[in-house]
Parts: structure tokens; sequence; C-alpha cells
């Protein structure tokens, strides 16, 4: 076996030495002269790098590459915003369109019906459910509760926050809401009518899975809810109604 000559060995080591001394005084008088190139330019020509597939190119090359991809990141965040927007002002126009529908109905059938149709029609929604909580007159299609508590009982949720909820949502609850036909409805939006469901729940239901998911935003599902919270409320009995009611159906 041969072995290293000490003294070569102790001089290679001593070369490796001094080279990664001098790349770091270099580092260091570039990092405290980030200028440097900049008063000497015609240094950039001669400077190069290499890539993971073997071509070499210049500094400033490199760094025209590197400001077009960044370039076109950007375009495509823009581009992601420009839609984005596009997509809110048509959904802000849906909501108008939604609002004023409703507007146009004379008892509380007609409001479920309408809030009901208009929504599956106008969001491409593949069902409606409308609950509300209280004394009122005949609301079919909405389902209606005595309180708060039954409800949130039957979903299993108490909306803590009072916020909607969006993602899956258990056999149960699904079918006390939407019935029989529920087993194709994969993704649902719990939007409660007032603090805590107090005046009812407005469930929105797709088949798309991807439709409704935790994370989505719920700005124009809340607008939504406060809509038909007013309009709906409009239409609850008070004690004079109930007696007039019990009267008539006596």
């Amino acid at each position: 076996m041969k072995f290293p000559n000490p003294q070569a060995l102790e001089e290679k080591n001593l070369s490796q030495l001094n080279r990664l001394m001098e790349e770091a005084q270099v580092k260091n008088y570039l990092a405290n002269h980030p200028d440097f190139l900049q008063k000497n330019p015609q240094l950039l020509t001669h400077m190069e790098l290499s890539h993971g597939d073997g071509e070499t190119t210049s500094l400033v090359e490199r760094q025209v590459k590197v400001l077009r991809e960044r370039n076109q990141v950007l375009q495509g965040q823009l581009i992601d915003m420009l839609h984005a927007a596009h997509n809110n002002e048509n959904l802000l126009i849906e909501c108008n369109r939604f609002m004023l529908d409703l507007l146009g109905c004379d008892d509380l059938q007609s409001l479920s019906a309408k809030i009901i149709t208009s929504l599956k029609a106008d969001f491409t929604l593949d069902d409606v459910a409308l609950v509300l909580v209280g004394d009122f007159p005949v609301a079919s299609p909405a389902q209606i509760f005595e309180n708060a508590d039954a409800l949130k009982q039957l979903l299993d949720c108490q909306f803590p926050d009072s916020q909607p909820l969006c993602g899956r949502l258990g056999a149960a609850p699904k079918k006390a809401l939407f019935g029989e036909l529920s087993k194709d409805l994969q993704s649902f939006a719990l939007v409660p009518l007032g603090e805590g469901c107090e005046f009812g729940l407005l469930a929105l239901a797709s088949n798309d899975v991807s439709r409704f998911e935790p994370e989505m935003g719920t700005l124009f599902i809340e607008l939504i809810g406060k809509i038909v919270t007013h309009l709906s409320q409009s239409y609850r009995l008070n004690p004079v109604d109930r007696s007039n009611q019990s009267a008539t159906s006596v």
C-alpha cells in the first residue's frame, strides 16, 4: 500500500485553505460593496454561471432570464387577480338580480319558492333548502322549526361565530334538509339566518364535491343570507296574527 507524501498532503490542504480564504474575502468585499459591479460593468461580461444542463451564460444574461421568469410569474398573478375580479363582478350582478326578483313576492309561500328557484337557476346549484325558525304562515317549500336549538341539533352544529359553513354534510342532516333525492349531493354551504340560526338556515347544495370548500370565501353567501333574513322576517306572525289564524281555522 502506498502512503501519501505528508509534505504533499500538507501543501494540498494549505492550498485549499488559501483558496477558501480568498473566496471568503471576495464574498465579504462584494457584500460590503454591493455597487462594485455597477462601478465596474466590464466585469459582468466575463462572469459566467453554470446550469445543470452544462450550459454557460454571462451574469447579465442570467439576470435577464431571472427577471423574465419573475415577470412571467407576476403576469400570471395579475391574470388570476383579473379573473377573480371578473368573477366577483358577475356574482355581485347575480346577487342584485336575486334581490330584485324577491322584491316582487307578496306572500311567504311565493317568497320561499322564489328564493329556492332563483338560487338554483342564477347560481347553478343542484338544490337549495330554506328553513325558518319561529311562527310563520304557510311557507312551503320552506321548512319551519319552532326553535333554533332543534335545528342546530339536527345539523350537529352550533354555528358559534354565526358564519357560513362550507364542505361535506352527514347523511342524516342531508336527508332532513333535502329529502330522499339528496344522495347525489356532495358539497354544501350552510348559511345561518341571524345569530346562531335564530331566524333559520339557508342551505346550498351541489353535486360537485369541490364546489363548496371549507377554505372558500363566503362574502356573497353572507350577503344572500342577509337578504333572505330581512325579507322572510317581515312575514313572522305576531300574537294578534296567531289568534286570527286560530279563529279562522275554527
